[in-house]
């Protein structure tokens, strides 16, 4: 018996330590091999027979590649050599950093009361549509300023809808009566409107308001605040020298801001709006086109920035007035358009560092944020011009370097690399046109120049290749409107 127990011990002995060793075998076999992630690294995309134009430099670099590693630029030099890279030839076309537009609405399609008559359904649909079609068209990065866009930002960066990085400000903040109040005129006192009920804007009076409204926007994930500081164009009520919000109420939302490491962003035309938000602690200054001297020289030495909007701001306002315009609205434009001039040219000799947005409304805002891009260079009277090199920096470097400046690094969702140029270590947000831009802004308008996008180090439009490749992207053509791109 003793004898009996003594061998099954050891069968059981040798059956179990040799199950141990297989378990352990098979153990090892699932886990993988040490460094064999370090081994495999990011993707590597290199991009040859290409021009470079790095948004800050003043000429192009002549036949260099960019080597892209992931989702940010690893190297910008001749002759570089990767192996296992997946190659781009650019055969021949100009590499310039993704396009940036710093005053996008993509939620209030067909002008500010517009909304009330689209449901949230459609204004959500048109957002996401608009969003994609931007990036398709060569903008990477774009600051929503004004409008219910916080969700949609949230998707986008979550890798849900395509899209281009944005940083939005949520509803608006303005007063009663003012150029955040889109309600209908039978509304009564602190009635809201439907706009109100979806955020994309809040009309709110008194500072404990306004300090709950701009909170409940940051809290909402809002990146910056936008405030309306004086009268609009496109808006029923409000006149363009309005005196609200009280300094009391801008310094309110100044003080929102800063609680969360940002800005604000301000919607005005006058000196009087511009001096008050100055003063309140304002970095953004849109519009100004009624401004002077009186207040641009102090907005200079500040160190503030100016967003320029020069297609809606001349072409516009100078006559080709959009077709849901009221006759108050074309009378409030042409008073912009007789101060426009000299606002550009008191801006250029202070030399306000400036960047572009296209402050766009139609269902076609895509591509007037492109037509905003080329307009300082084609829409301006030859005294007033920009060149294409500095409209192409006014739409990459500079406003990438505000962005990068005015939100706190803690909720700055792209502050691990800059935005607007290429460079090493930059994003790997990269355009490739046919032609130089910097020489001739204009050749963006066509969309047939634009080779490739690249958003993060992924690709959206490949039109370097044959059609029947696998790697072909090419933008899509807007459904339901008459313009096609």
């Amino acid at each position: 018996m003793r004898v009996k127990n003594h061998v099954m011990t050891g069968l059981r002995c040798r059956f179990a330590c040799a199950l141990g060793l297989v378990l352990a075998v098979t153990a090892f076999a699932t886990l993988p091999a040490i460094g064999a992630e370090e081994k495999k690294g990011p993707a590597l995309v290199l991009i040859t027979n290409v021009d470079v134009w790095d948004g800050t430099s003043d000429a192009v670099q002549k036949g260099v590649d960019v080597l892209v590693e992931g989702n940010k630029i690893k190297t910008v030099a001749k002759g570089i050599k990767a192996d296992g890279a997946t190659v781009i030839d650019g055969k021949g076309g100009t590499v310039t950093p993704g396009l940036i537009d710093m005053h996008q609405h993509l939620t209030l399609n067909g002008g500010t009361a517009a909304g009330n008559n689209w449901d949230a359904y459609v204004q959500g649909a048109h957002a996401s549509r608009a969003a994609e079609y931007l990036l398709r068209s060569g903008f990477t990065t774009i600051r929503d300023i004004a409008g219910n866009t916080i969700g949609l930002k949230k998707a986008i960066n979550e890798g849900i809808l395509p899209g281009p990085r944005m940083y939005v400000s949520g509803p608006a903040l303005g007063p009663t009566g003012g150029h955040s109040d889109w309600s209908p005129r039978t509304a009564g006192p602190g009635e809201k409107d439907y706009q109100q009920k979806v955020q994309n804007t809040h009309v709110v009076d008194g500072r404990a308001e306004w300090l709950k409204a701009a909170r409940w926007n940051l809290r909402n994930g809002a990146d910056f605040l936008k405030v309306m500081a004086g009268g609009g164009v496109a808006s029923e009520f409000d006149p363009l020298h309005l005196q609200s919000p009280s300094p009391e109420e801008m310094a309110a939302a100044v003080q929102a801001a800063k609680e969360y490491g940002t800005y604000v962003a301000i919607h005005a035309y006058t000196d009087d709006a511009y001096l008050k938000s100055l003063k309140a602690g304002v970095r953004s200054f849109e519009h100004g086109f009624l401004t002077t001297e009186k207040s641009i020289k102090p907005l200079a030495q500040a160190g503030a920035w100016w967003s320029f909007q020069p297609y809606g701001g001349y072409k516009l306002l100078c006559g080709a007035y959009p077709d849901w315009y009221t006759e108050g609205m074309k009378k409030k434009g042409k008073m912009v358009c007789e101060g426009v001039k000299n606002t550009i040219k008191t801006m250029k000799k202070y030399k306000v560092k400036t960047f572009n947005g296209s402050d766009m409304f139609g269902w076609d805002n895509w591509h007037n944020a492109l037509v905003n891009a080329a307009s300082p260079t084609t829409d301006l009277p030859d005294d007033l011009k920009y060149t294409s090199l500095e409209s192409m920096k006014m739409s990459t470097s500079a406003p990438g370097q505000f962005l990068r400046e005015n939100v706190n690094q803690n909720r700055n969702d792209f502050i691990d690399a800059k935005l607007g140029v290429v460079e090493k270590g930059a994003w790997a947000d990269i355009l490739i046109w046919n032609g130089d831009p910097t020489k001739d802004i204009s050749l963006i308008l066509k969309e047939s120049n634009l080779k490739l996008v690249m958003k993060d180090g992924k690709v959206y439009k490949n039109l370097l290749v044959d059609p029947k490749h696998e790697s072909f992207r090419a933008a899509p053509a807007p459904a339901g409107h008459s313009f096609t791109m």
